[in-house]
């Protein structure tokens, strides 16, 4: 089902950023979409009981079920973020709905931060910090990623943009997805299956792939050791699908010399997690997609996929429900 008129429109957020959001999220579906009427709602308890609409915009709340379950009658949901593997387990119908989500909103973000974790390694930054603190002059010689072969698993919107930036910076650039086809900037592509040939040849490895039932532990301890010695992982995918335990191996066994970690399958990352202050890996808290224009281009995403309903044409950005995202 799609909505063939978007009249009505709930917006759903968290109490405490409701009110920073309400104002230009209120004033862009107005402008673009004339007509529309905009309820916004920060609880469950706060939406309208036996209500009706075209669409709901909201983040994969966990309260959503339940405002959901107040409406009589909901003709799409549009999520606030990319990745959609949280709502697998929210008990709310799946189908007789239309679900998409905001790709795309994380290209630029998540691709400065895959550079930024090569150029942190390439350059030695961690050591330069480190001695800085201890007023130790240490002059070492540095690597560069002019030539370096990077692998892109995941040729989405974020590993796409990953390739252009990787190749503004000279390096040789192998993308791998499920279905192989040209991408610009992208020397070679291939399938999934074919990663055992080109991980020895594989100087930084990038994994900016959804969690589904197929990706779940993808990287694991087989996958890491067919790395060449002293390669780096940088992942932005999601929780689950780089094995945390086989990193702190590789990283003992040297087949990885760093590692930029942003996701993790239990998140905040426990105290007691080995992962934690190790100077050949960058730690940080699921930060690689923030940015302050998040929900500006998260509502463009939705107001380009109501565009092409109100024009006849399928949804821009729709959720795969067989395939989880």
């Amino acid at each position: 089902m799609k909505p063939d008129r978007i009249e009505s429109i709930l917006f759903l957020q968290k109490a405490e950023v409701l009110p920073l959001q309400k104002p230009a999220v209120v004033e862009a579906i107005r402008r673009e979409l004339p007509g529309a009427g905009v309820t916004t709602c920060g609880s469950a308890e706060d939406v309208p009981e036996g209500g009706g609409f075209d669409a709901v915009i909201a983040p994969t709340l966990p309260w959503l079920p339940q405002a959901l379950s107040r409406l009589a009658r909901y003709d799409w949901i549009h999520f606030l973020s990319a990745g959609v593997e949280k709502i697998w387990d929210m008990p709310f119908p799946k189908d007789g709905v239309l679900l998409t989500k905001s790709s795309g909103v994380h290209g630029s973000p998540m691709s400065e931060f895959a550079i930024g974790a090569m150029l942190h390694f390439a350059k030695s930054f961690d050591q330069f910090v480190e001695q800085s603190r201890e007023r130790v002059w240490n002059r070492v010689w540095l690597d560069e990623l002019d030539g370096r072969t990077v692998t892109i698993i995941g040729m989405g919107h974020v590993g796409g943009a990953i390739a252009r930036r990787a190749r503004a910076f000279g390096m040789n650039v192998i993308g791998v997805q499920r279905t192989p086809r040209d991408t610009p900037g992208v020397a070679t592509t291939v399938g999934i299956e074919q990663l055992p040939n080109v991980l020895p040849h594989t100087q930084y490895l990038v994994v900016c792939l959804p969690l589904t039932p197929d990706t779940e532990g993808l990287v694991d301890d087989v996958l890491l050791a067919q790395l060449p010695a002293g390669a780096v992982l940088v992942d932005i995918s999601r929780g689950g699908v780089v094995r945390q335990g086989a990193v702190v191996d590789a990283l003992k066994r040297g087949n990885l010399r760093g590692a930029a970690l942003d996701v993790f399958e239990e998140e905040p990352l426990p105290p007691t997690s080995p992962l934690w202050g190790k100077p050949s890996i960058l730690l940080t808290p699921h930060v690689s997609g923030t940015s302050p224009r998040y929900m500006e281009k998260a509502i463009e995403v939705f107001i380009a996929n109501a565009k092409q309903l109100l024009a006849g044409l399928p949804a821009m950005t729709p959720v795969d429900i067989e395939r989880r995202y």
